[in-house]
């Protein structure tokens, strides 16, 4: 898979999605061992055995009879669903020089909360967007699931305009139950309407991780002299003096990042920034144990 290769697994292995208080409704299949006690499993369908499945899923009687292996699937009444939201707008494509692009950063960060969802045996789903939803593959318990959600991402790349708090209340319309929602964007939108649509999200009962990608230049500003910026999403070229700016820029941001912060900890979502200069397994662990 192009972004979830051996490497990232083994960095995987010592990872778990726990984030506090959350039981929500999805789908299971067989091998998940739920916490949550007197709700009956309802079965649902066969499908191939594939690498990382429960051997307690095997349905034996089917191996006796075609001497394929084979898991049995149930659908389950109380159980986490997680959907996670990428960004692919044309700022995600952003980086500066000897780094990858945003995307890159977000696309194996999407990969990898997938993989912890589907290792603790629950459903995860897969939504792109720019101006609107685009790539979307439904929430299934199965490590074959990866496949179709990494094809997914592979075919999209970034590009185009988006409005970030309306897409979102598009994406929050389409998702049903309730479910953990991983947006992971540069967030680079009018704040207060992001941190509404937000809090929509929590009244509709969801939980939430937010992760902000960014490129430090986003964060430094360290140009120099005369320089002229162009949106990769819409608007006129902006002409100035770099050196000029740079103190009030980093002054904003940094104003822009708390604003964030403190907004989506008022109301209960998981966040954090990831720069695109630092391995985000390392930045993932951090915020996951974190939120335990």
């Amino acid at each position: 898979m192009r972004y979830l290769d051996p490497v990232s697994l083994a960095q995987l292995k010592n990872l778990s999605l726990e984030l506090r208080g959350l039981a929500v409704e999805g789908m299971v299949c067989g091998r998940h061992q739920s916490s949550l006690k007197g709700f009956s499993h309802d079965f649902a369908e066969h499908r191939p055995y594939v690498p990382g499945d429960g051997l307690k899923a095997l349905d034996w009687k089917v191996y006796a009879r075609q001497d394929r292996f084979y898991i049995r699937e149930y659908k389950a009444e109380n159980i986490l669903t997680t959907q996670v939201l990428v960004d692919a707008s044309g700022s995600m494509n952003f980086c500066a020089a000897g780094r990858p692009p945003k995307w890159e950063h977000a696309c194996r960060l999407a990969m990898a909360m997938a993989y912890l969802t589907l290792a603790k045996g629950d459903a995860s789903g897969l939504m792109t967007f720019d101006s609107e939803p685009r790539q979307i593959v439904s929430p299934r318990a199965s490590f074959s699931h990866l496949e179709l959600m990494d094809r997914a991402l592979a075919r999209r790349g970034p590009g185009g305009e988006t409005d970030l708090s309306r897409v979102l209340e598009q994406a929050a319309a389409r998702i049903k139950r309730r479910s953990l929602v991983i947006l992971i964007s540069d967030l680079l939108g009018d704040p207060e309407a992001i941190i509404k649509v937000i809090k929509a999200f929590k009244a509709r009962r969801h939980e939430l991780l937010i992760l902000q990608i960014l490129d430090p230049q986003e964060r430094d500003f360290e140009y120099e002299g005369s320089a002229v910026f162009e949106s990769l999403e819409k608007g006129a070229p902006l002409f100035c003096d770099a050196g000029a700016l740079r103190d009030s820029y980093r002054r904003e941001f940094e104003r822009f990042l708390k604003a964030y912060e403190a907004s989506f900890h008022r109301c209960g979502a998981a966040y954090s920034p990831f720069f695109t200069d630092r391995p985000w397994e390392h930045s993932l662990g951090q915020l996951l144990n974190r939120w335990r």
